[in-house]
């Protein structure tokens, strides 16, 4: 899914884990720069919760799950930002539901974790060149973190606007049954 917020292009990429039952849904996308999060975490991770600086303001998220064994404050540098995160997702026990096992955040200055478990189906997102952090998106339920995804932003100063010009080419369709392949124009419907 894809939006455009302030002549950005912004475009959501996963979640991974549990993605399927009802847990609560929620979405930071666009709220700016990450600049601390806070993780609780034990054999899995319970909740995230993280403070963004938008525009010069510093504006708090909500805690995304439960509580856990440990807890971890990430506090970024002024001139660092977010290069990638991996995890794993996985049930805690045998046949339970799946949630967020472990994470690990990158910066361009150094790498955070891994905190939880590195057991299950492991993930990576990756802000490569041409896009840049968005935001984060997942669900939750009332003790963990069960799915994590990311927004990006694509760095293209231009997009189409209005739409490209449409042209009208007319399609052929081809028939290999016959000994020499023949093809007849088929009619192409007005918009």
């Amino acid at each position: 899914m894809s939006s455009i917020l302030n002549d950005e292009v912004l475009i959501k990429v996963g979640p991974r884990g549990d993605i399927l039952t009802g847990k609560t849904e929620w979405d930071e996308s666009s709220y700016g720069n990450v600049k601390q999060i806070v993780i609780t975490h034990g054999n899995a991770i319970n909740s995230i919760h993280m403070l963004y600086d938008l525009h010069g303001n510093l504006a708090l998220g909500h805690r995304h799950g439960g509580d856990g064994d440990n807890s971890v404050c990430i506090n970024f540098e002024s001139w660092e930002y977010l290069t990638s995160l991996t995890g794993y997702y996985g049930p805690i026990e045998q046949k339970g539901p799946p949630v967020i096992r472990s994470l690990t955040f990158q910066t361009n200055g150094t790498t955070y974790g891994p905190y939880g478990r590195e057991e299950g189906t492991p993930f990576h997102f990756n802000f490569q060149t041409g896009v840049k952090f968005g935001g984060f998106h997942g669900r939750c339920s009332s003790n963990y973190l069960t799915a994590i995804g990311v927004s990006v932003k694509t760095m293209a100063k231009h997009y189409f606007k209005p739409d490209p010009p449409r042209y009208n080419i007319t399609p052929h369709l081809c028939s290999s049954t016959a000994e020499s392949p023949t093809c007849v124009p088929t009619p192409v419907p007005r918009r």
